[in-house]
């Protein structure tokens, strides 16, 4: 099993809802560093000085229940390049290994993920706007500009209130969602990733993750779409699910 086969079952099979029943406590702002950052942490320096990376994103995380004080994430990304109608940037995790003076950042693991935007007048600048960017995993370019007009369509056409052409599985996801997106909630869903499921080179599969809130401000639901295309074929969705 491929690194990229073994992410991608991973995400499909291990993700979880955004947040408990509980409420969650905030979550802490991540910022972000580049060589030219007036305030670069030492571990962050040291990157820099041998890493490609143009920018890193740190990440504090909440602290858990039993009040450890978890490490920080790290992500280390690269330029933003444009091809035709996509904006995209390569991104990747680091973790920080040992301690002390002896501390530095490595990269967790060889598998990139690409952030993909489509362009409008000039790319998105990273982090500006959350809804901008969309991780993405094994994604072209022209199926990243389907998919995205595709929901961009059923999501429309959900908000209206029209019925959806849609032929798909998960009947019972499907009308939780549609009545999730139909409360006013259409406009600040948000599709956090889309994911190419490894395959038939005749028939691709991708699995789109979107996070819709509920009426409860501090949570959000996390609904899978799946949307399928033949090699000559248009795309269309197959299924829905939860990942609860």
């Amino acid at each position: 099993m491929t690194a990229t086969v073994a992410l991608v079952m991973l995400l499909l099979a291990s993700a979880t809802p955004v947040a408990s029943p509980a409420a969650a406590p905030a979550p802490i702002p991540c910022e972000t560093f580049t060589r030219a950052s007036a305030t670069l942490p030492p571990l962050l320096r040291t990157w820099f000085a041998h890493s490609s990376d143009e920018r890193v994103r740190l990440c504090p995380q909440s602290p858990a229940p039993a009040g450890d004080d978890p490490a920080p994430i790290y992500f280390g990304e690269g330029p933003v390049a444009q091809h035709g109608t996509v904006c995209s940037y390569p991104s990747h995790v680091l973790r920080r290994i040992g301690s002390g003076a002896g501390a530095h950042l490595q990269r967790y693991e060889q598998t990139e993920a690409l952030q993909m935007a489509l362009a409008g007048a000039e790319c998105p600048v990273p982090h500006a706007d959350a809804h901008h960017y969309v991780e993405t995993y094994d994604v072209s370019d022209s199926a990243f500009v389907a998919i995205m007009r595709l929901w961009s369509e059923t999501a429309g056409a959900i908000a209206a209130g029209a019925p959806t052409a849609v032929d798909a599985t998960g009947a019972p996801v499907r009308k939780r969602l549609e009545a999730a997106l139909g409360s006013g909630h259409i406009a600040s869903a948000d599709v956090i990733r889309v994911v190419r499921i490894p395959g038939s080179a005749l028939h691709h599969r991708y699995a789109l993750f979107i996070k819709v809130p509920e009426r409860a401000a501090d949570r959000a639901s996390l609904y899978v779409i799946y949307v399928d295309k033949n090699l000559r074929g248009p795309y269309w969705i197959s299924a829905f699910a939860e990942t609860n």
